[in-house]
């Protein structure tokens, strides 16, 4: 019988939300530092949280993500695109409508938004392509 490490004595599920809580951790002091005025110290602690939620599966010999968890990370992937890909696609089609009408002023900083919508999906249109020449 193979006997277990000491790293292994918990579950893979408990590996899993550490490492996911710790992700969580991260992003709710980024957000606390830059409310709160401490920006470095949100930060720092958002990339230790980071860090932390990457290494913490290595800490097992165990898998702790099977097949199941790609299949649902994919799916809420793909929601989450389609939501971003859509909800873009009405509001700045809108937006570029009621601009042509004189309704509507673009402001620098929406405007930057609206390129770097475009780009994430070039970027995500160019990697598929790739991956798809690829397979």
């Amino acid at each position: 019988m193979i006997e277990p490490t000491a790293t292994d004595r918990f579950s893979p599920r408990t590996y899993r939300r550490a490492s996911n809580a710790s992700y969580v951790v991260g992003i709710v002091a980024l957000v606390a530092g830059l409310a709160l005025g401490q920006p470095l110290l949100g930060v720092v602690a958002y990339v230790a949280g980071f860090a932390l939620g990457v290494a913490i599966p290595s800490a097992t010999s165990r898998p702790v993500y099977d097949e199941r968890d790609e299949q649902l990370a994919a799916r809420a992937s793909e929601l989450v695109l389609t939501g971003i890909g859509f909800g873009g696609f009405v509001v700045f089609v809108s937006l570029f409508v009621r601009s042509i009408l004189g309704q509507f002023t673009w402001s620098s900083e929406l405007l930057a938004v609206f390129w770097a919508w475009s780009a994430v999906w070039l970027l995500w249109g160019g990697t598929y392509t790739y991956v798809r020449l690829r397979a």
